[in-house]
């Protein structure tokens, strides 16, 4: 057999890759009692249609090491196993069919996600195949097969009658557009323009204090207000009650080391949520709670005439009667970091919302 000067990968590779998975020689052996096992947590990446470079680079680390335990005589297991997590599908399917998934029943827009996840994974592992990882493909998952969420389910009330899994009120990342709870690793961070308002709030003593703020849409949420304990401008007004404008509700004065006293006039509102900061604050002082905004991100009937405006419309709305009561002492132009939802970019607000927790340590 005469042996070809140029190797050609496109005819040998694919030959050799249906060969070696036609003999198992990567399979699993589970009816092995001989030899050690050695198992892989393989993480299972998200179906994008894309298996790129950092992807390759994190399984040619795991091949390494399948390859070298296998070598030592160890009984690998070696999944591979998709995580079809929902929304970065559903974001796809609405640009690739330009609708919004309430646009279709949830059992039409549910298959189209599926069709695409399973024409991304079957593209993805292709790639795969094609570097010539040793994936035991026997042992193939998707996460939302029947068989899948039915372990998941399981392992969720076997950890629940044991006491570890538990529920409780929390404040979580929220993006309105995708009408879901996302992770701090899934909030982008861009700077954009936005205008800084100072805004008059009145003490109980009479006094005026301009309190700058980028939100003054949060207004009907401020539970507090708050100076930093050194600034000697405001030392004599910790713990005096002063006016949320245009509401004429009262709320205390307090100090805190984490106020910048740099920023706007030195005087900050604690809102529920405006930030992360805030949600620190409500739970150090245990401060009541004012779910201004639901789930679409519109205002709520916390907000009083505003209910039911979106945050820009609101924002709009209470600066007019803020101004019109001559409340706006002036507004300037500041760049801000925004926090984004990393799949449509859209600003990601706080909401407080019910959740499962795990007693991990335990």
């Amino acid at each position: 057999m005469e042996i070809p000067k140029e190797y050609r990968p496109l005819e040998i590779e694919p030959k050799w890759q249906k060969k070696w998975e036609e003999w198992g020689i990567y399979r699993f052996r589970r009816d092995d009692r001989e030899s050690p096992t050695y198992i892989i947590d393989t993480p299972p990446p998200y179906p994008s249609g894309e298996f790129h470079m950092g992807t390759a680079l994190n399984w040619t680390y795991i091949d390494i090491v399948a390859r070298y335990k296998r070598m030592r005589g160890f009984n690998v297991f070696f999944p591979q196993g998709w995580d079809c997590h929902g929304l970065p599908t559903e974001v796809q399917v609405e640009k690739i069919h330009k609708i919004r998934k309430g646009d279709l029943p949830p059992d039409k827009f549910r298959e189209l996600c599926v069709q695409l996840t399973e024409k991304n994974i079957a593209h993805m592992k292709e790639e795969m195949k094609s570097m010539g990882f040793s994936i035991d493909w026997s042992t193939e998952y998707r996460t939302m097969d029947p068989d899948y969420y039915r372990r998941t389910q399981l392992s969720f009330v076997l950890l629940h009658k044991k006491g570890l899994i538990y529920r409780g009120e929390h404040p979580v990342n929220w993006c309105p557009r995708c009408e879901t709870a996302i992770a701090d690793a899934e909030v982008e961070y861009e700077e954009r323009e936005t205008t800084l308002h100072y805004i008059i709030f009145e003490l109980e003593d009479g006094r005026k204090i301009p309190i700058a703020t980028t939100r003054p849409e949060f207004l009907p949420a401020c539970v507090a207000v708050a100076v930093h304990p050194a600034d000697a401008r405001y030392q004599d007004i910790v713990g005096k009650r002063i006016k949320v404008p245009p509401f004429g509700k009262w709320v205390q004065v307090m100090d805190d080391e984490e106020v910048d006293p740099e920023f706007g006039t030195g005087v900050v509102m604690i809102c529920t949520f405006g930030d992360k900061t805030d949600v620190r604050w409500v739970k150090k002082y245990r401060l009541p709670v004012v779910r201004l905004l639901d789930e679409k991100g519109r205002i709520t009937e916390a907000g009083g005439k505003y209910a039911g405006m979106s945050v820009q419309e609101c924002r709009n709305a209470i600066l007019e009667d803020l101004k019109a009561a001559g409340l706006v002492l002036r507004s300037e132009k500041i760049k801000q970091n925004v926090g984004v939802c990393w799949r449509c970019k859209t600003p990601v607000e706080i909401l407080s919302k019910p959740q499962w927790f795990m007693r991990v340590l335990e």
